[in-house]
């Protein structure tokens, strides 16, 4: 049985010129007019959001862990989300001590609010801050300033949400004529770091920004209009973000990841964790993905067809991908890997291992990643090339030559 539930709310304020994820303009007039149920097409979605959960009732029960992502979650009222965990609690159990999360715009929380999730069940935010410093939130296409986010963090606090975690990311990129030197990318990183460890959140996430195909940063890298930073400042940026954080007693646990320890436990993400651990999950909504018994399936990335298939009494699963041995050979490798303790080499078996020992030899030799007891893991010097050296570890397991 499932005990790992993602429900994926795709509206937002606006879309961010970096964002490649399924979501569309809200659009009904923001902030809502009033704190009661919504209309339009977001009031249809919820309704297809409650049928989907009930429809999919026996696949998933004792949950662990909620997420409620985007999208921008709480772009809708307190009492549309309050509607969306009920159905979740008719048609599923859910664990005492579940960790249920939803993600947060800045724009989009005040401490009222925030009371009102906190009422609601949900025990864990994330707040999408990205940067706490004005001009590159502009460059993002982000909706709130510097301000929003010190408030919004400030709000749920004093709230009473004991579970906070700011997302923040580094290398951001100037116009070709606003082009910074190296210093001055790591200093605004710095500022924004510090900024962030001023509010004390349990959980900190630090990104590289990537450009994805079909985004308009792609777009504008690709013209000329935009130039990104060199890899050797990027590095430098990295590398920063874990010293100051672990001089601030987080815990590195994942490449981007970073939680505080607790009394009994830490706060790492215990939904993210699944992933990474490749644990089963049920995905609801539009463009929402799933993975259990082996395979691996995704909903219509489409909220009018979502809506329309759900109305149906049909799953709009848009894709599915049975998972063979060696796939999910792979996936326990490069998923697995991004976590800091690495993943366990006693799993894979004797003639894997064997195929896997002669990489694992070289780029050990070269620092990027050693061996503790039965654990395979990335050095620091590693973290950063993460994706290059676990695509070695993969060519060596289907017994091909380093690229």
């Amino acid at each position: 049985m499932i005990n790992y539930l993602y429900i994926h709310i795709p509206f937002c304020i606006k879309k961010c010129i970096y964002c490649d994820f399924y979501s569309i303009p809200f659009t009904p007039p923001f902030p809502p007019l009033a704190k009661g149920r919504i209309g339009g097409v977001a009031g249809d979605y919820i309704n297809a959001l409650r049928k989907e959960i009930e429809l999919r009732k026996g696949v998933a029960d004792n949950l662990k862990a909620i997420f409620i992502g985007g999208g921008t979650p709480t772009i809708l009222s307190e009492k549309d989300i309050a509607e969306i965990l009920n159905a979740v609690r008719e048609n599923y159990s859910i664990n005492p001590d579940a960790e249920i999360t939803i993600e947060a715009n800045p724009r989009t929380i005040t401490e009222e609010k925030a009371e009102g999730l906190l009422k609601s069940g949900i025990n864990r935010i994330s707040i999408g801050v990205q940067s706490l410093i004005d001009k590159e939130l502009v460059f993002l296409g982000r909706s709130h300033n510097a301000d929003d986010a010190v408030k919004a963090v400030r709000d749920v606090k004093g709230a009473g949400f004991r579970n906070t975690s700011v997302d923040l990311i580094y290398g951001i990129p100037r116009l070709k004529e606003q082009r910074a030197k190296g210093k001055g990318y790591i200093r605004n990183w710095e500022y924004s770091l510090q900024k962030a460890l001023e509010l004390n959140p349990e959980h900190i996430s630090t990104y590289e920004l990537t450009p994805e195909k079909n985004t308009p940063l792609y777009d504008d890298i690709k013209a000329g209009i935009i130039t990104m930073p060199d890899e050797g400042v990027i590095a430098e940026m990295y590398y920063k973000g874990i010293d100051i954080l672990k001089e601030q007693g987080y815990i590195h646990y994942e490449i981007s990841n970073f939680a505080r320890k607790h009394e009994y436990n830490g706060y790492e993400c215990k939904h993210n964790l699944n992933y990474w651990n490749r644990g089963e999950y049920l995905g609801i909504g539009a463009g929402a993905h799933s993975f259990f018994q082996g395979i691996r399936m995704s909903n219509a990335r489409d909220v009018i067809r979502y809506i329309k298939s759900i109305d149906d009494n049909k799953i709009p699963v848009a894709e599915e991908t049975h998972i063979t041995n060696d796939e999910a050979l792979k996936e326990f490798i490069f998923l697995g890997m991004r976590k800091i303790e690495g993943i366990d080499i006693s799993q894979i078996p004797d003639e894997k291992r064997i195929l896997i020992s002669k990489a694992v030899e070289e780029l050990s030799s070269h620092g990027l990643v050693e061996v503790k007891g039965n654990y395979l893991r990335l050095t620091r010097k590693g973290l950063i090339l993460s994706n290059e050296v676990i695509v070695q570890v993969l060519l060596a397991l289907e017994g091909l030559p380093p690229s």
